[in-house]
């Protein structure tokens, strides 16, 4: 099978889980996730189109679907009882830009030589582009929380069976929590962009070298 039929596969695939998301948002009243599983179709689908854009590979856009299903993954309540022994919400920042470096490694690889100076500043890039765009998640979360308040889903503050209230918000603010939130979800994206592209460096440098051998 060729690497563009394996990726449609893909895509078709990840759309199904995202349907099925919703489905199970709507049949247990969690609605606020129906929106999100038509967010991230929207997404999946940009990331389809763009797929030679991005040079996506099929393992790439895997790790991307898997990524942004953790968000949806959500709607079981792991927000706030998690399967994991770290609190959810630092997972899911964590995947989630680990897994957007590698899209964006692949926009700037090309640009890579033998430059040890310049390979280092491309590494920097790489790193600085995919925080930005969890910072822009982290604004959009704002923005939507300015709008629609606590509770689950990508625009309210808070998850699914957590206790927070717009009360004890205000308590939480008063000890700063509202801004150890923010920090410690931008600390994980760095931990996962720093992760994802040393990673993919490390990957195509040995990939380089058996082209050479």
């Amino acid at each position: 099978m060729n690497k563009e039929k394996q990726i449609k596969i893909i895509y078709l695939l990840g759309i199904l889980l995202f349907i099925l998301f919703a489905f199970y948002a709507y049949s247990s009243n969690v609605k606020e996730y129906i929106n999100d599983s038509i967010i991230l179709i929207i997404l999946l689908t940009t990331l389809y189109f763009l797929r030679k854009q991005f040079t996506l590979s099929p393992t790439i856009f895997i790790i991307l679907i898997l990524a942004m299903a953790s968000h949806d993954a959500g709607v079981f309540g792991f927000y706030s009882n998690s399967p994991i022994p770290i609190q959810y919400d630092h997972f899911t920042h964590f995947i989630g830009m680990f897994a957007v470096s590698l899209l964006i490694f692949n926009l700037f690889k090309k640009y890579f030589s033998s430059s040890k100076l310049n390979n280092v500043l491309i590494l920097i890039m790489v790193i600085l582009a995919s925080l930005g765009i969890g910072s822009l998640i982290e604004s959009i979360e704002y923005l939507g929380f300015l709008k629609f308040g606590t509770g689950p889903g990508l625009l309210k503050f808070g998850g699914l069976g957590d206790t927070i209230t717009e009360e004890t918000l205000r308590d939480i603010d008063l000890i700063g929590g509202g801004w150890i939130n923010t920090m410690e979800d931008l600390i994980y994206n760095f931990l996962g962009a720093f992760l994802g592209t040393i990673l993919m460096y490390v990957l195509n440098k040995n990939a380089s070298k058996s082209k050479t051998m």
